[in-house]
């Protein structure tokens, strides 16, 4: 008789088995993502990738993003840092000229956003220099003949001599298409008199005939109620196949 329960007994625990087994079957099939379902919460190693960290006015200076991160990677016991820097691909830029930081101040804008090295070269080499009316050299530079050596050592492009036929040169835009290199229009003694070279955030570069080689804004009320308008040089093709030769960037062709 004990023999035939226990046979009994197996066989309902059996038919037990097979219906609980048929349940979680089909309560994985109502709800597939149930498959899906993490079973571990990510380790420390995962957070210090997934750390977002906001540059603010507080920390900018001595908190920066891989400084942050970095940390947290110390903090999590993670030891290769070189394979973490490779997975987050952290953007490094090379670190600014001293002439980039020069006029980066003068310009009010951030160092690595002036990337023309030949054309920051060209104008430091000019900068302060007198004016002199028909000037051509490091002794005394009008206006027109400082815009055609910014062009030629930037650029590798020649300019006519005069203002106004640099004007006449120039394709004509407007002045909210302004970018580096473009030029820049004055009314000063009458008509087409007066040139400088635009480099970002509304300053231009000049002979100026009070302080020489300058840097001015084009919101000085001087320089506002004077302003003819903007060109942008286009290159020849003679010396669009130069430039692109050496390897040199330039204005637009």
């Amino acid at each position: 008789m004990r023999h035939i329960l226990t046979g009994f007994s197996l066989m309902v625990l059996m038919t037990s088995c097979s219906t609980a087994s048929k349940f979680f079957a089909s309560s994985n099939k109502s709800n597939p993502k149930s498959e899906l379902q993490p079973t571990q919460k990510p380790g420390p190693a995962a957070n210090a990738y997934m750390e977002q960290v906001t540059i603010s006015p507080r920390n900018s200076k001595t908190d920066t993003r891989m400084q942050r991160i970095e940390q947290n990677i110390a903090s999590s016991g993670v030891r290769d840092v070189k394979a973490v820097h490779a997975a987050i691909l952290v953007p490094r830029t090379a670190p600014a000229s001293e002439l980039q930081k020069k006029y980066a101040l003068i310009l009010n804008v951030l160092p690595n956003t002036i990337g023309n090295n030949d054309l920051l070269e060209t104008m430091d080499d000019w900068y302060g220099t007198r004016y002199q009316y028909g000037g051509t050299t490091k002794y005394g530079i009008d206006c027109s003949a400082f815009t055609r050596e910014m062009y030629r050592g930037a650029f590798g492009i020649e300019l006519p001599r005069t203002a106004r036929e640099q004007y006449g040169r120039a394709r004509k835009i407007s002045s909210t298409e302004l970018k580096e290199g473009d030029l820049v229009f004055f009314n000063t003694t009458g008509g087409v008199s007066h040139v400088g070279m635009y480099l970002g955030n509304n300053k231009f570069v000049h002979a100026s005939t009070s302080k020489g080689v300058t840097i001015s804004d084009l919101y000085e009320t001087y320089y506002l109620s004077r302003f003819i308008g903007a060109g942008r040089i286009e290159a020849t093709s003679e010396e669009y196949l130069v430039r692109n030769s050496s390897g040199s960037s330039g204005v637009s062709n």
